[in-house]
Order: C-alpha cells, then sequence, then structure tokens
C-alpha cells in the first residue's frame, strides 16, 4: 500500500508536487501550533527592516485551518495546476515556475500597494484565472476556425 502511495505521488507533475506539499505541511505546521500564521504573513516592515524574507514565500502557502474549506482549496489547487503542468505548459516546467514567480510578484506588489500590507495571497486566484484564460482562448481559437471555414 505504501509502495503503491509513493509511486502515485511521484508520478504528480514537479511543481504540483512540491507546490501543493509545501501548502499542506505548512497549514499542518499552523495546526499543530508548531509556528502561528503571524510568522507567515506579508509585511513589507517586516520583509525589508527585519529582513525576514521567507514572508515573500510564506503567504502564498498558508490556506488557513484545516477543514471543508482547505480540503476544497487543496483539491482545486492541485487540480489546476496539474492540469496546467500537463497541458499549456507541458515539456515546459520552467515557463510553469517563471509564471508562479512572475504572478507572485504582481500579487505582492498590487496587494502591499492597493490592499494594505497584512495579507495572505492565494495562489490558487492566479492558477484559476491561467487556467480559464487558456480554456477560454483555446474556445476561441476554434469559434474562428469554424467561422472562417464556413466563409
Amino acid at each position: 500500500m505504501a509502495h503503491s502511495f509513493m509511486q502515485e505521488y511521484l508520478q504528480i507533475p514537479a511543481v504540483t508536487r512540491t507546490y501543493t506539499t509545501a501548502c499542506v505541511l505548512t497549514t499542518t505546521a499552523v495546526q499543530l501550533e508548531f509556528i502561528t500564521p503571524f510568522q507567515l504573513y506579508f509585511n513589507p516592515d517586516l520583509i525589508f527592516k527585519r529582513y525576514q524574507i521567507w514572508r515573500l514565500i510564506t503567504n502564498f502557502l498558508f490556506f488557513g485551518p484545516l477543514g471543508f474549506s482547505f480540503l476544497f482549496n487543496m483539491i482545486f489547487l492541485y487540480r489546476y495546476c496539474r492540469m496546467l503542468e500537463e497541458g499549456s505548459f507541458r515539456g515546459r516546467t520552467a515557463d510553469f515556475v517563471f509564471m508562479f514567480l512572475f504572478g507572485g510578484v504582481l500579487m505582492t506588489v498590487s496587494f502591499s500597494r492597493h490592499w494594505g500590507t497584512h495579507v495572505f495571497m492565494a495562489s490558487l486566484n492566479l492558477l484559476t484565472s491561467v487556467y480559464d484564460s487558456h480554456q477560454t482562448g483555446d474556445m476561441r481559437n476554434e469559434m474562428y476556425a469554424h467561422n472562417y471555414s464556413e466563409i
């Protein structure tokens, strides 16, 4: 049983496996009170004045307390991340990582500038919007190709 679980786990694409595992471990660590959310949230003052640079990453890893909300967030995170990595970014792992980093930087800059400094930034929003735009773009291309073939 454990061997088949490990095989299945290792078949998950690398970025999806790493990010989902980091989210589950971070949230579990908070739930078990090894760390507190106050050690994870995005705060530019603590990042630049106290050099707590881990906050640039950890605010994307915490999804709130364990429960149904967390479970559904992890299911959607896993699903969208895996679909993007195996679909639009197949064979382009570096591009997928760059998309994560670029999206994270944009979210960090816009949130800290417009919505205050003490926030958690769920990257699930980034994944769903990228996935939706890729799906919509594909459907539009098929629609335009269909319309042009009738002319």
